[in-house]
Protein backbone atom coordinates (compact mmCIF):
# COMPACT_ATOMS: atom_id res chain seq x y z
CA UNK A 1 0.00 0.00 0.00
CA UNK A 2 2.71 2.40 0.47
CA UNK A 3 3.84 2.16 -3.00
CA UNK A 4 0.63 3.38 -4.32
CA UNK A 5 -0.36 6.53 -1.88
CA UNK A 6 -2.66 7.41 -4.66
CA UNK A 7 -5.02 4.68 -3.89
CA UNK A 8 -6.96 6.07 -0.42
CA UNK A 9 -7.55 9.22 -2.62
CA UNK A 10 -8.54 7.70 -5.93
CA UNK A 11 -10.98 5.73 -3.43
CA UNK A 12 -12.25 8.95 -2.06
CA UNK A 13 -12.93 10.03 -5.23
CA UNK A 14 -14.50 7.05 -6.32
CA UNK A 15 -17.05 7.15 -3.57
CA UNK A 16 -17.95 10.67 -3.85
CA UNK A 17 -18.57 10.50 -7.76
CA UNK A 18 -21.06 7.47 -6.37
CA UNK A 19 -22.78 9.90 -3.76
CA UNK A 20 -23.00 12.36 -6.82
CA UNK A 21 -24.68 9.80 -8.69
CA UNK A 22 -26.69 8.68 -6.62
CA UNK A 23 -28.18 12.13 -5.69
CA UNK A 24 -28.53 12.99 -9.51
CA UNK A 25 -30.56 10.31 -10.19
CA UNK A 26 -33.04 10.30 -7.42
CA UNK A 27 -33.41 13.86 -8.80
CA UNK A 28 -33.99 12.74 -12.19
CA UNK A 29 -36.80 9.84 -10.51
CA UNK A 30 -38.33 12.44 -8.69
CA UNK A 31 -38.38 15.48 -11.96
CA UNK A 32 -40.38 12.04 -13.78
CA UNK A 33 -42.92 11.57 -10.67
CA UNK A 34 -43.14 15.27 -10.37
CA UNK A 35 -43.97 15.58 -14.25
CA UNK A 36 -46.96 13.53 -14.30
CA UNK A 37 -48.48 15.42 -10.66
CA UNK A 38 -51.34 17.71 -11.10
CA UNK A 39 -48.24 20.32 -10.48
CA UNK A 40 -47.01 20.12 -13.93
CA UNK A 41 -50.52 19.00 -15.80
CA UNK A 42 -53.38 20.76 -13.89
CA UNK A 43 -56.15 19.01 -14.02
CA UNK A 44 -58.86 19.48 -16.60
CA UNK A 45 -57.64 23.73 -16.76
CA UNK A 46 -56.15 25.02 -19.90
CA UNK A 47 -56.81 28.66 -18.03
CA UNK A 48 -53.58 29.74 -16.72
CA UNK A 49 -51.63 31.20 -19.42
CA UNK A 50 -48.17 32.86 -19.14
CA UNK A 51 -47.38 35.75 -22.09
CA UNK A 52 -50.05 33.62 -23.98
CA UNK A 53 -48.86 30.03 -23.79
CA UNK A 54 -50.60 27.57 -21.37
CA UNK A 55 -49.25 27.01 -18.14
CA UNK A 56 -48.96 23.05 -18.78
CA UNK A 57 -46.45 24.17 -21.95
CA UNK A 58 -44.66 26.60 -19.92
CA UNK A 59 -44.23 23.72 -17.50
CA UNK A 60 -43.11 20.89 -19.75
CA UNK A 61 -40.74 23.09 -21.03
CA UNK A 62 -38.90 23.57 -17.42
CA UNK A 63 -39.05 19.84 -17.04
CA UNK A 64 -37.16 19.44 -20.67
CA UNK A 65 -34.68 21.72 -19.49
CA UNK A 66 -34.43 20.28 -16.15
CA UNK A 67 -33.81 17.07 -17.39
CA UNK A 68 -31.22 18.24 -19.96
CA UNK A 69 -29.20 19.89 -16.84
CA UNK A 70 -29.25 16.66 -14.40
CA UNK A 71 -27.76 14.91 -17.71
CA UNK A 72 -24.90 17.54 -18.38
CA UNK A 73 -24.09 17.19 -14.86
CA UNK A 74 -24.11 13.18 -15.21
CA UNK A 75 -21.42 13.89 -18.30
CA UNK A 76 -19.40 15.61 -15.89
CA UNK A 77 -19.40 13.73 -13.22
CA UNK A 78 -18.64 10.45 -15.38
CA UNK A 79 -15.83 12.42 -17.60
CA UNK A 80 -13.30 10.31 -18.37
CA UNK A 81 -9.49 11.44 -19.13
CA UNK A 82 -9.47 8.58 -21.49
CA UNK A 83 -9.87 9.68 -25.30
CA UNK A 84 -10.58 7.76 -28.37
CA UNK A 85 -7.68 9.64 -30.43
Amino acid sequence: MAAYPFLGFKSSIMKKRSTSLRILDSLAILLCIVTFSPLVIPKSEASPYLFGIPYSMWMGFLVSVLFIVLAYMVSIINKEENHAD
